[in-house]
């Protein structure tokens, strides 16, 4: 069928094509319609068609591999509902919101592939067995899973569901994985083997898990990161695990009681409830063996007593600044009242005068009057009066060979005696020494 065609492709009168049909990248086409057509042995392509709003294909039944992406919800679905033969389907990227046109009847598919359908709230096929892959990711948030008759899936993956139903699902050859749903409940009640890993992580809503049946996981198990389950007795059979086994949540009771066998690595890490290890000896594991749980020696700390210990870190922390901060203003405090202490007597006594230094020391040479100084003769000072230093110059001269003159060989250097107030005491003449000696 023709590409680039507006506003519809249509292809009548038509029952059977041996190959393929695409239409692909029409901005403008709106109808895609064949009014007798019943099998397409190969490809049957709807691809980038943004204003198609009518699908016509009432006498469709079977097609190798249907492919629907970036197509919108269309206003007039009209599909065959009563057989519907589709070796592989992918629907990825469109505004569908319901797929229930596609019931897909049939026994056995290759590949469903349901990716990137934002809009997407209910999806629901027949089909019984998958044989290569089933992957349904990156849909609505609330989509709602459906598959009824489903017992065997190759490789499974399911994420952005809201609910899940797979009531007869027995085996899963390579792979199961739920994750980051927003699923309540997990029931997979015929659920007995999984030939790869096993993991249901990053379900924020989970409350309930039953998988009662389950008793072979030849890959690694993983159960973590699902806040609100509590207990893991929905896995009461599981005996045998051929890869690693890692449970880690907040769990009231994670024992596992039929399991036998690890092949490899343990790793039980718990953080509240009565959860025990004794139900996961050390001698399970053929690697190494990591257990923590409240009743087990390695036990880790609960939610209530970690933040306990947080508080109790903070209101000390807390203590201890505000003590700091209340010494150091006590210290300002005391610092600020601290006064110079000052005696009452001193407080009035008036400051003394500086006292005048003295250059020289020495007396007086009766003779001519200068003051003599240590080292040598001093400079004249005239201002400076002499009081009763001697008689008159004639007394003198007639006693002076009795009395010996000073002079700088022989005189006894001593400093001479002051008043209080710096002036030349005055001193004995020595004339009256003389006559006061004779006598």
């Amino acid at each position: 069928m023709a590409t680039d065609v507006a506003p519809a492709a249509e292809l009548l009168g038509v029952e059977e094509v041996i190959g393929s049909i695409t239409v692909a990248n029409n901005s403008a086409l709106t109808t895609v319609a064949a009014d007798a057509l019943r099998s397409v042995s190969n490809l049957m392509v709807l691809d980038d068609l943004p204003l198609l709003s009518n699908i016509t294909l009432p006498m469709w039944s079977a097609v190798n591999t249907l492919i629907l992406n970036k197509i919108p919800a269309p206003n007039v679905l009209n599909l065959q509902t009563t057989v519907q033969k589709v070796t592989n389907l992918y629907i990825t990227d469109t505004t569908l919101e319901i797929l229930f046109g596609l019931l897909l009847r049939t026994s056995q598919m290759e590949n469903l592939v349901i990716t990137g359908n934002k809009f997407l709230q209910d999806c629901w096929f027949g089909v019984g067995n998958i044989t290569q892959q089933a992957t349904i990711v990156d849909n609505s948030g609330t989509m709602s899973l459906t598959l009824p008759n489903l017992t065997y899936a190759y490789n499974m993956e399911i994420t952005n569901a809201s609910a899940i139903s797979m009531p007869v699902l027995q085996s899963v050859n390579q792979h199961l994985d739920i994750s980051w749903n927003t699923i309540q409940n997990l029931s997979l009640p015929e659920l007995n083997y999984v030939g790869g890993e096993f993991s249901v992580m990053n379900n924020a809503q989970l409350t309930e898990m039953d998988i009662p049946d389950l008793v072979n996981v030849q890959g690694d198990v993983e159960i973590s990161n699902n806040h609100q389950l509590k207990e893991l007795t929905g896995l009461s059979k599981l005996a045998y695990i051929g890869g690693d086994l890692t449970v880690q949540g907040e769990f009231d009771d994670a024992r596992l009681t039929s399991l036998g066998t690890v092949g490899a690595n343990i790793s039980l890490h718990t953080t509240d409830g009565d959860a025990t290890c004794a139900d996961l000896p050390k001698k399970l594991a053929r690697g190494t063996y990591s257990c923590s749980a409240p009743d087990s020696g390695g036990k880790s700390l609960s939610k209530g007593v970690i933040a306990g210990i947080v508080v109790a870190a903070v209101l000390g922390t807390a203590a201890i600044i505000g003590a700091t901060l209340w010494c150091v203003l006590r210290r300002r405090k005391f610092n600020s009242d601290v006064r110079e202490i000052v005696h009452p007597d001193e407080a009035e006594r008036p400051p003394l005068p500086p006292k005048e230094k003295r250059t020289s020391y020495g007396y007086y040479d009766l003779k001519t009057a200068e003051q003599v100084v240590e080292g040598g003769r001093g400079p004249k000072e005239p201002d400076v009066e002499m009081h009763d230093l001697g008689r008159k110059h004639s007394e003198l001269e007639r006693h002076e060979e009795a009395f010996e003159m000073p002079t700088e060989a022989n005189v006894d250097r001593r400093e001479m005696p002051t008043s209080p107030t710096g002036a030349a005491v005055e001193m004995e003449s020595p004339g009256a020494v003389i006559a006061r000696d004779a006598r």
